[in-house]
């Protein structure tokens, strides 16, 4: 019995030990400020902030402001700050800082004295001087955070579920479109592609050979309705066609973006044509 209890012991140590380890591990994964989820909150605590941790603070509050202006949008109001976040961490990752050549560490200090005013006066309210030196610190390199996403041109292509962000990198002059997923049955969110992959949906791409040979995708941004909600079977796809340019288009489905069915297709100048069932 006693030898009972000391394995006992020895194994709830265990498990506490592995849960502290995991725990530890995400808050690194996190960074030092990962738990903080509104800026103002970060700010409060600007004066402990040690000269090591910067990179942290700076990148975090940079995250949450520009999450924070996407949440004031109407059409975005609906969507959970924390899927904001996220995606915002996604589209504009943190830039390694550590090999900065000359010209990127005097750029760096300089913003740095910027916005040791800002935050010791606490002026951090609508301040776009503020956030080109929190751009500025977070990427000195003008690499990932030149990419801007213009939230007035968030299109919600289906409501509450799947929007379409239109980037501009200020740097190249690319522009990028990211599709934001909120997949309600699991509470989650990815960021997904609206034109399939040709290397996972060969069929797909053969079905669309087969009626259309030479259609092409069209790099505009899409219409996408949900399926019908009477249907069992339907009511879980999402349907998208491709903008129109007055040639041959496709209308197809998926459930997860990630398979994709052709669904119907129309040679320019005619009719609408549903897809007869692939032969087995």
């Amino acid at each position: 019995m006693e030898n009972e209890n000391i394995n006992y012991k020895k194994m709830r140590r265990n498990i506490t030990i592995l849960f502290a380890l995991l725990s530890m591990t995400f808050a690194f994964g996190q960074g030092k400020y990962g738990k903080y989820l509104s800026s103002k909150k970060l700010a409060m605590v600007y004066k402990s902030v040690k000269d090591q941790d910067k990179d942290d603070f700076y990148q975090q509050y940079y995250w949450l402001v520009k999450a924070e202006q996407l949440k004031t949008y109407p059409h975005l109001k609906e969507v959970k700050p924390k899927v904001l976040y996220e995606f915002v961490k996604k589209v504009n990752p943190q830039n390694p800082t550590k090999k900065l050549d000359e010209r990127g560490k005097e750029l760096r200090a300089t913003a740095e004295l910027s916005l040791n005013q800002y935050f010791k006066n606490k002026n951090l309210d609508n301040n776009a001087v503020l956030m080109y030196n929190i751009e500025t610190y977070v990427d000195p390199s003008k690499g990932q955070y030149y990419t801007k996403v213009d939230a007035e041109k968030i299109k919600e292509l289906v409501p509450k579920e799947l929007f379409a962000f239109n980037s501009n990198n200020r740097n190249t002059g690319e522009d990028k479109t990211y599709y934001l997923w909120i997949d309600k049955s699991k509470d989650d969110f990815n960021i997904v592609d609206i034109i399939p992959d040709e290397k996972d949906n060969k069929a797909f791409y053969a079905r669309v050979k087969q009626y259309l040979p030479s259609y092409k995708f069209s790099k505009y941004v899409p219409s996408v309705k949900k399926g019908t909600k009477t249907d069992r079977t339907d009511a879980d796809f999402y349907y998208i066609m491709p903008f129109e340019q007055n040639t041959d288009n496709i209308e197809y489905k998926t459930k997860d973006f990630k398979n994709f069915e052709l669904s119907q297709y129309r040679k320019a100048g005619d009719e609408w044509k549903g897809v007869e069932k692939p032969r087995k």
